[in-house]
C-alpha cells in the first residue's frame, strides 16, 4: 500500500471534517468513494461500524471514528507546531465537550429535525427547536471570537461546521428564514468560502474493486 485509504461519502459531515483536516494538515490519501445504499464488499469486511469514514493506514490499521482520523492526522503532518495551533493543550478539555455536544445532542436534533419521516413519531418542530437552541449557543461563543476559543480555528471549528452546514441545507430546503444569527453566520461562511472548500467537496467517481485509483486532495 503506497498511500493511507480513506472511505468517503462527499456529503457526510463526518467525512467533511476528516476530509478538511486532511487539507489543512497537507496529507494526501488514497479516496474511495462510495454509495452509502450500496456499499462495496470490501468496504464492508474492513469496517466494523459499517460508516464512513474510515481510514485505512499503511500499515493495515483502521480507524473508523472521525475524530480519531483528525487526531492521527494532527499527529503525521510535517507542518510545524501544527498540534499546538489547531489542538492546544489548555484547550483540550473545552475542545472534547464541545465537540461531544454536537456529536451526541445537537446531532441528535439535526438528524430528526432535517430526515422528520426516517423517525417514527419525530416531531420536526421540536427537533428543530433544540437544535437552535445549541445554533443560539454557538452563536454567542462566536460573538466574542472569530472562532470557537479565539482568533484562530481548533479542530472544535473543523468537527462542527460540517453539522451546522447541514442545519443551514435543511432550512434552506424547507424556506425558513432567521435560522443563523450573524455571527454563527459569519463563522459558517469563512470555511464554505475558503479556497479549500472546492477540494473538499470535489466530485469524485464512485470506488469498485478494480478502479483506477483516486487521490484526496485532487491535483
Amino acid at each position: 500500500m503506497t498511500n493511507d485509504i480513506l472511505y468517503s461519502f462527499r456529503r457526510c459531515p463526518y467525512a467533511i471534517r476528516v476530509r478538511w483536516a486532511l487539507l489543512v494538515c497537507e496529507i494526501k490519501v488514497e479516496i474511495r468513494e462510495i454509495d452509502l445504499k450500496n456499499k462495496p464488499q470490501d468496504f464492508l469486511n474492513k469496517s466494523k461500524t459499517k460508516t464512513v469514514p474510515i481510514l485505512i493506514k499503511k500499515n493495515s490499521e483502521v480507524i473508523e471514528e472521525s475524530l480519531e482520523i483528525i487526531l492521527w492526522a494532527l499527529s503525521e503532518s510535517k507542518k510545524e507546531n501544527i498540534k499546538l495551533i489547531y489542538f492546544p493543550d489548555n484547550k483540550k478539555k473545552d475542545i472534547f465537550e464541545i465537540i461531544n455536544e454536537n456529536d451526541k445532542e445537537f446531532k441528535y436534533h439535526l438528524d430528526r429535525f432535517k430526515y422528520a419521516t426516517r423517525y417514527q413519531n419525530s416531531n420536526e418542530e421540536f427537533h428543530f427547536t433544540n437544535a437552535t437552541k445549541f445554533i443560539k449557543r454557538w452563536n454567542g461563543l462566536l460573538a466574542e471570537n472569530k472562532y470557537f476559543f479565539g482568533d484562530s480555528p481548533t479542530i472544535a471549528d473543523w468537527s462542527i461546521w460540517p453539522f451546522v452546514r447541514q442545519f443551514k441545507i435543511a432550512c434552506e430546503s424547507q424556506k425558513r428564514k432567521n435560522y443563523l444569527e450573524p455571527s454563527i453566520k459569519n463563522w459558517l461562511d469563512s470555511f464554505e468560502n475558503n479556497r479549500k472548500f472546492k477540494s473538499l467537496m470535489y466530485k469524485y467517481q464512485l470506488w469498485e474493486q478494480n478502479s483506477q485509483k483516486n487521490y484526496f486532495p485532487f491535483n
